[in-house]
């Protein structure tokens, strides 16, 4: 892995708007990131991407920086060679692109190469180095040709306004990989291959923030914002037609605040065969999240920690929460009012806290309970709860567990159900809370 990327200093004049390239000096090897299973990111439940060798294709770009500062106005880049980007800067070099035209065709002999190093992609940042653009558009059409990519720690790409369209498979519309940071505000992001995350933070540490703008899938398995690293979602909107709106993998997180996600489904999070172990953080901060077709959460085979906080709203077609395969979930709603059934299966197990007035209406199947005092659950189905803790008790009834003329069942042996004393209750609005597993 990381052959050496050597390069001659030649100047090269572009076809393409008349741009000279400066082309880099031999530069550092690209450091490899921490081990994975060699695939392809892809949205949960998907069969998994073809499998690819250790790292062996070095990053070539058509226009390239590697020291300087360079800015360019209006001009127009092209690429169509394998494994090649329009765009390639290299640490130190900075190069600042207003209202450019960024083409890319042609597809990566690798997709885990792509995916992973940015190799093909149409903008490629790398070993330090720095691309910022104002405006304009990036177009890629070929397989694994990402947009925006920022490989490296203290490689940085950012872009203000303008466009990103990736059209063909495994072609994500702005990524960042091994500490690498990339940057969107008020960028309309479009991708419609299969495995085209519109943005994906991806192993070894990526950062992608989106301020503002809009993301949208089409392609099958394509989440809106794929998190193997960190993403951070302010004020934007995102759109997964046939895929997941938000995606946590592994010990990875994903923040969205102010947002409105609208997916098939509406996040998951899970830990694909290799990646990091530890818990997946998923937070939301106002905005709204829609499922039009499945759960609004879903956990898998992982530690998945949940914040929903500030009046975010819910829409799903299945289950509010639904936690499979050995996982383990916390979800903690403050000052929000969610809907939907909390479910586990028999491996896993989850909890969820209500505090700050929050407000969950639905059934809880093999799942721990808590509220504070200004918080409230309304039961719509019999019921299972392990653990209930923070049942406001007054004269042998419940009162913040409306009952609605439901049975709630809750386990005596557990110590944290010691202070209802293995004793049988009225719930609000009918009902009863009984001891019994």
């Amino acid at each position: 892995m990381g052959r050496r990327v050597m390069t001659r200093v030649v100047a090269a004049s572009l076809l393409a708007g008349g741009c000279h390239a400066v082309v880099p000096s031999p530069v550092s090897p690209v450091s490899p990131v921490s081990p994975m299973s060699p695939v392809s990111p892809v949205s949960p439940g998907a069969s998994a991407a073809p499998q690819s060798t250790p790292r062996q294709f070095e990053a070539r770009g058509r226009f390239t920086v590697n020291r300087g500062t360079v800015s360019r106005s209006r001009g127009g880049y092209q690429a169509g060679a394998v494994n090649e980007s329009a765009i390639l800067v290299s640490g130190p070099g900075r190069l600042a692109l207003t209202d450019p035209q960024v083409d890319k065709t042609g597809s990566s002999a690798s997709n885990s190469e792509s995916g992973f190093f940015g190799v093909n992609a149409a903008v490629l940042a790398q070993s330090g180095g720095s691309v910022a653009i104002s405006g304009g558009s990036v177009t890629t059409d070929g397989a694994g040709a990402s947009g925006l990519f920022a490989y490296g720690q203290t490689s940085t790409v950012s872009m203000t306004g303008g466009t990103i369209e990736t059209s063909a498979d495994y072609s994500h519309g702005a990524s960042a990989a091994d500490q690498g940071r990339t940057t969107l505000a008020r960028v309309k992001v479009t991708t419609s291959g299969v495995h085209s995350a519109a943005v994906l933070a991806a192993r070894g540490g990526g950062e992608v923030t989106m301020i503002g703008g809009e993301l949208s899938t089409s392609g099958r398995l394509s989440a809106g914002a794929y998190s193997m690293g960190s993403v951070t979602c302010v004020g934007a909107r995102v759109e997964s037609e046939h895929a997941e709106g938000l995606v946590v993998d592994g010990a990875s997180s994903l923040s969205a605040k102010d947002c409105v996600v609208r997916g098939a489904y509406g996040a998951r999070i899970f830990r694909l065969g290799g990646r990091r172990q530890g818990p997946g953080v998923l937070t939301l901060e106002g905005g709204r999240l829609v499922a039009e077709k499945g759960d609004t959460f879903q956990v898998r085979a992982t530690t998945g920690l949940i914040t929903v906080r500030r009046g975010v709203r819910v829409r799903n077609r299945g289950r509010l929460l639904h936690v499979t395969r050995g996982a383990r979930a916390a979800l903690t709603v403050d000052g929000s009012a969610l809907e939907g059934d909390v479910v586990t299966d028999g491996t896993s197990s989850a909890t969820v806290e209500l505090r700050g007035g929050a407000r969950l209406t639905g059934r809880i199947s093999r799942a721990a309970l808590a509220l504070d005092a200004s918080s409230r659950w309304s039961v719509t189905e019999d019921s299972v709860v392990g653990a209930l803790t923070g049942a406001r008790i007054r004269g042998g009834g419940v009162e913040n567990v409306a009952g609605n003329g439901h049975v709630v069942r809750y386990d005596p042996r557990l110590p944290e159900n010691r202070a209802l004393g293995g004793r049988s209750y009225a719930l609000a609005k009918g009902g009863r809370l009984l001891p019994g597993r």
